[in-house]
């Protein structure tokens, strides 16, 4: 697996935010979005076997959270899945790709993109429906819409986290604002979540 990095942290947003885990971030990404906080994870990196990821999780913690770039790029996803049957497994994806092989093995937090999207990825997210919980990035009114009319779309109507576009704390905390108030008002199904790890860390690799 090529890999980018590997550490111990606070998971800061969506639903298991503020819980402790590790981290494995895989290399290499399907998608281009700009806003990337984690470009660097694009390309390059280190090869790892799936038993020299799992060495580098020591006991102290159950949680192990695998993202990206795309973790599902990963020919030897479903192996390190397997090889972490003693831990609770999350991954994050974008949502472009589903493989039915791997569900089961952990719990998947899909990132839909609206900016891509096409009828071929709207019928992949609707395969991921009922097997993960949907959490968009939202930054203004344009992408709060746009986000709705995927959920529309594909009748994802629970477990939707809307997450503020951000960097910095107090652009989160204007953006989370809105976003408040458009929830109350507009999507009251839809959780709002913050980006923990920046208030806590910065904007920071490996925290």
């Amino acid at each position: 697996m090529q890999i980018s990095e590997l550490f111990y942290s606070i998971q800061g947003e969506g639903p298991q935010v503020g819980m402790p885990a590790w981290f494995v971030r895989t290399c290499g990404c399907n998608l281009n979005c700009s806003y990337c906080d984690s470009k660097y994870a694009w390309k390059n990196g280190i090869k790892m076997s799936t038993k020299q990821i799992k060495g580098k999780i020591n006991n102290s913690c159950k949680n192990v959270i695998i993202t990206g770039g795309e973790p599902l790029l990963q020919e030897d996803l479903l192996d390190l899945m397997k090889l972490l049957s003693d831990k609770n497994v999350y991954v994050e994806t974008n949502g472009t790709i589903y493989k039915s092989n791997l569900i089961g093995f952990a719990k998947f937090v899909v990132s839909p993109k609206p900016q891509f999207m096409t009828d071929g990825y709207l019928k992949v997210l609707k395969k991921w429906k009922n097997h993960s919980t949907f959490k968009f990035v939202v930054n203004d009114r344009i992408d709060f819409d746009n986000a709705l009319k995927v959920c529309e779309q594909i009748k994802k109507k629970e477990d939707v986290y809307f997450m503020p576009l951000g960097t910095k704390q107090q652009e989160l905390v204007k953006t989370m604002k809105r976003l408040a108030k458009w929830i109350k008002e507009d999507a009251p199904f839809v959780r709002l979540t913050p980006r923990l790890q920046i208030q806590l860390y910065g904007n920071k690799r490996g925290k």
